[in-house]
């Protein structure tokens, strides 16, 4: 059995090793749809341990599937551990779980790094790479992790904001919905703020901030101060994420607005596809992560890591997902791409000499 150090011990290194720890090397992103085509070779037999911060999140379930897919092939062993929106239980994994003697690596999943500083560096000073899905404002290395996997979220807020505009010709009045407890979602929001500021016909009426945790209950109480506060000039919701619109519907039906058009940036969870799919709900469009893709360049990042290379640097894009785009494609389709992810990704870790 491995040892694990108490907490108390852990608790004391943290602090002594903060101070030495390096600063993460940066790499020249790059966008497109496969992914990089070089990189090290296999990595096998690690141990890795993933915390997911929820897996009711469409998002992060989604990702962590596709990242035990892509471990399956480098033959590593993962742990999976559910936070359940717990920011305490994340911190017990990275002190506990994550410092035990034989996990060579961590995979953060939908937790922003920032809020573990402390636990990420001991763990970097352990000689462990961490990278994260969702765990940072920005793609690429920062602070605490050697990758932040995630699409460009000015690019996302852009694209929501695009399709808002475009879909509507009369005047805009957004409502928009986001989460400060991800730096991520705050950025989104406000290039989704700043972007409207530009379109003479739109208005932002409210920034809100709601934690996505309690979406189930703060949506039904939120709707209809909303309604109340801005009558008809609310034409639109602009959201960081699509569970704010998993129970916004029979709120809207009570307040009398079935005219407002809801619109998220991020994540594209199978809930939200559906009722796109189906026309059954307010819910015009989601700005989905490429979510299959970002698993396997997580595993990708970590490889890299474990083979003491540089990160890859590559950024994947966000894709605007309507109904004409679901519709276009068979029940069990992956709107995301033609998976030629996989086969790079392969090809880079299993070279044919």
């Amino acid at each position: 059995m491995s040892h694990i150090p108490t907490r108390r011990a852990l608790l004391r290194f943290l602090m002594l090793m903060l101070a030495t720890c390096p600063a993460s090397s940066h790499s020249t992103p790059t966008t497109g749809s496969a992914g990089p085509s070089a990189g090290p070779p296999a990595q096998s037999g690690r141990h890795v341990l993933l915390i997911a911060y929820d897996l009711r999140n469409g998002g992060i379930s989604k990702t962590t599937r596709s990242f035990l897919n892509a471990a399956s092939r480098l033959r590593w062993q993962v742990k999976v551990a559910d936070a359940k929106s717990s920011n305490d239980a994340v911190r017990e994994q990275l002190l506990l779980q994550a410092s035990a003697k034989d996990v060579a690596g961590v995979a953060l999943i939908g937790a922003d790094s920032a809020g573990y500083h402390l636990e990420l560096a001991m763990l970097k000073q352990m000689g462990k790479i961490a990278v994260g899905w969702h765990a940072g404002g920005n793609p690429g290395p920062n602070a605490e992790l050697f990758a932040n996997v995630t699409t460009d979220p000015l690019a996302v807020a852009q694209t929501a904001v695009d399709y808002a505009i475009g879909s509507s010709a009369g005047a805009v009045g957004a409502v928009i919905l986001t989460d400060s407890h991800f730096a991520i979602a705050m950025r989104k929001a406000a290039a989704m703020k700043a972007a409207l500021a530009g379109c003479k016909r739109c208005k932002v009426l409210a920034v809100e901030d709601v934690d996505l945790s309690k979406t189930t209950q703060l949506i039904p109480t939120l709707v209809p101060q909303l309604a109340r506060r801005y009558g008809r000039g609310w034409t639109h919701t602009l959201a960081i994420n699509d569970l704010y619109f998993d129970n916004i519907n029979f709120p809207l039906h009570q307040a009398g607005r079935s005219d407002i058009v809801n619109i998220s940036a991020g994540d594209g969870s199978n809930s939200a596809m559906n009722r796109i799919r189906e026309g059954i709900s307010q819910q015009k469009a989601t700005v989905a992560e490429p979510c299959n893709q970002q698993g396997w360049q997580l595993a990708d990042e970590l490889n890299r890591g474990f083979a003491r290379q540089p990160p890859s640097g590559f950024v994947s894009r966000p894709i605007l997902v309507t109904q004409d785009k679901l519709l276009a494609h068979p029940r069990d389709g992956d709107v995301e791409d033609d998976q030629a992810y996989r086969q790079a990704y392969l090809d880079i870790w299993f070279k044919k000499p």
